[in-house]
């Protein structure tokens, strides 16, 4: 099976030489997510709930 790299706007673009996500065997490797708005490229305020959350919304938007 061939490799595919994920690339979504729906979550941040990466930092660095990796992929959002990459398909491979059939699985989907997710890369980390650290709480960046992935419209305004800035960290979320309102401390941890706020950044959980907003980490959790990236990861859903590479697995979408």
């Amino acid at each position: 099976m061939p490799t595919k790299h994920v690339s979504t706007s729906e979550a941040p673009k990466p930092i660095g030489p990796y992929s959002q996500g990459v398909i491979s065997g059939g699985f989907l490797f997710c890369s980390g997510q650290i709480p960046l708005d992935p419209e305004t490229g800035e960290m979320v305020a309102g401390g941890v709930e706020a950044q959980t959350e907003r980490v959790l919304e990236n990861l859903t938007g590479v697995l979408r």
